[in-house]
């Protein structure tokens, strides 16, 4: 039997908070507007990420979750770095341009000691593209 795990990409999700004093309205508008589009136009994200994807935190869902009793999560979004392999991920994560364009402009909204990374491999189930 062959393994369920995707072999042909691989995915790092990172648990993002705002910046204490951020509101989660400008904290998303920075980070889809700004922040995202800084990233996806370096050249090294585009010769290894193969996809990027943000997932901010809606609101209303949370409190409907946790009405239901269910226990959330206190993050405010997630990263979602998809590439052919993790070194290419770490490759981007290392670089001399994510260190000097990309952090110091996470700083400004991001609480990045709060950060929190998960390697994880794909096993896809249900895709309805």
């Amino acid at each position: 039997m062959s393994s369920p795990f995707r072999t042909d990409r691989v995915r790092l999700a990172i648990l993002v908070k705002r910046k204490p004093g951020i509101d989660k309205e400008e904290f998303s508008r920075y980070w889809a507007e700004v922040h995202g589009p800084l990233f996806a136009s370096l050249e090294i994200a585009k010769r290894s990420i193969m996809k990027y994807e943000q997932a901010h935190c809606n609101a209303a869902a949370l409190q409907a979750l946790r009405a239901a009793g269910m226990k959330v999560l206190e993050w405010d979004g997630m990263v979602i770095f998809e590439a052919e392999t993790y070194e290419k991920i770490i490759e981007v994560l290392r670089s001399d341009d994510y260190h000097k364009i990309i952090i110091p402009d996470a700083q400004k909204f991001m609480d990045l000691g709060e950060a929190q990374f998960m390697p994880v491999d794909l096993v896809t189930l249900i895709d309805k593209v």
